[in-house]
């Protein structure tokens, strides 16, 4: 199915119903839509089966116990509480490592540092911290104090992998020249086998957030009796209508942190629009608040009025339901720079940035390609051949049509 074979008046039960169970918080009203389409749904295990996939079981089983409807099977039940228990206790496993990570990595050589997503998010916006799915631990990290990060974690016995999750092979200084200097983010994989992913910036090539001082604007929260240091409310909305759009909105969790936020107390709509204005990309945010108002409507989805730039992001929530692997990757061959998916979506100057910058990191060779034959920087060069035959490839794959 193409985007343009998405018609939202003629959506299935099962498919509204995943939408709108994604929701933290459901009303009264809300409820009762979701009690009527529990009536016309007969494939349970596929109701299942895409929640899992779009880690949205944690209040799938929240809002069915409300429901407490008597038609579901009792072995999906029974494995709906299966996996969101596991999902919860994952989530204390995330809990404890980053506390770790805190003191073990970033107190001992004093390194600013904002958490944020995952766990974090739960933690701050969710009813309950194990509402919310996490499969890593996303860590903001100052530039000048990445590398002094990276060499007190592999001390402590973490361990830098490749985006394959391949392990670098030794630790030796020229390698974490190679892991500064080629890698996008440093991902680390802790003694107890949890990813820690370092980032030092948050967009990709289009330098849309250097704008704004988030360390010298960070906020703290507890977490467990630890106190973190995240990104400040309004800014972290503008992150989360970037990053969730640029990835086509492609799991139901992220329709959750929108809904967890936007339900917040904090949640404050005209400080989130200045900040989407002084950013350059009010049409990302804006969007994102009607695909909110798109979750929270019991009217059919092509009812509603003046909500179009929130309807194509719903088009692509749902074309990403069923999984498909290669779907958002599609998707982001289409994207401008590699980043904005629609013109509307950020000024002009910023398309402009992402684009040149995009083209720039076609030749920049990757930590995948020096953990697979290392070679010293002065030969690194040789790495730029076969990363563009490499990128070739891939977009021909992803561009085939597909045959299903």
């Amino acid at each position: 199915m193409s985007f343009e074979d998405v018609q939202l008046s003629e959506q299935p039960a099962n498919t509204r119903l995943q939408i709108l169970l994604a929701k933290t918080n459901l009303s009264i009203s809300e409820y009762k839509v979701a009690d009527r389409l529990i009536d016309e749904i007969t494939d349970w295990e596929s109701v299942f089966d895409v929640a899992t996939r779009n880690f949205s079981v944690p209040l799938l089983r929240k809002h069915l116990k409300n429901l407490n409807h008597t038609d579901i099977p009792s072995d999906v039940l029974e494995r709906i509480e299966q996996t969101a228990n596991a999902s919860a206790l994952q989530n204390l496993r995330m809990i404890a490592a980053q506390k770790a990570f805190q003191e073990q990595c970033l107190e001992p050589v004093k390194a600013d540092a904002l958490f944020f997503k995952g766990v974090n998010m739960a933690a701050q916006f969710y009813p309950d911290i194990g509402l919310r799915p996490c499969r890593d631990i996303d860590v903001l990290v100052r530039t000048d104090h990445l590398r002094s990060v990276l060499k007190e974690a592999i001390k402590a016995g973490y361990t830098p992998v490749s985006p394959e999750a391949r392990e670098i092979p030794t630790t030796s200084e020229r390698d974490i020249n190679a892991i500064l200097r080629l890698g996008e983010n440093i991902t680390l994989v802790s003694p107890e086998r949890v990813v820690i992913d370092l980032q030092d910036d948050l967009d990709k090539h289009s330098g849309l957030f250097s704008v704004y001082e988030i360390f010298d604007n960070a906020k703290p929260f507890e977490v467990a009796g630890e106190t973190f240091k995240t990104l400040p409310y309004a800014f972290l909305f503008n992150y989360i209508a970037h990053h969730h759009t640029r990835h086509t909105w492609s799991r139901l969790h992220w329709l959750s942190d929108l809904d967890a936020i936007c339900t917040s107390k904090k949640f404050d709509r005209n400080a989130v629009l200045d900040m989407a204005e002084s950013l350059g990309q009010r049409g990302t945010v804006e969007a994102s608040l009607e695909l909110h108002e798109l979750m929270s409507t019991d009217t059919p989805w092509d009812d509603a009025k003046d909500l179009e730039r929130g309807k194509s992001l719903l088009k692509l929530c749902i074309l990403n339901l069923p999984g498909e692997l290669d779907l958002e990757k599609r998707f982001r061959m289409k994207m401008i720079g590699g980043e904005f998916m629609y013109r509307w979506q950020a000024r002009p100057d910023l398309l402009t940035k992402a684009r040149i910058g995009w083209w720039k990191s076609v030749f920049k060779p990757t930590v995948t390609q020096y953990v697979s034959f290392p070679l010293p920087r002065s030969l690194q060069w040789l790495y730029v051949v076969p990363r563009i035959l490499e990128l070739v490839q891939r977009a021909l794959t992803r561009l085939r049509p597909s045959r299903n």
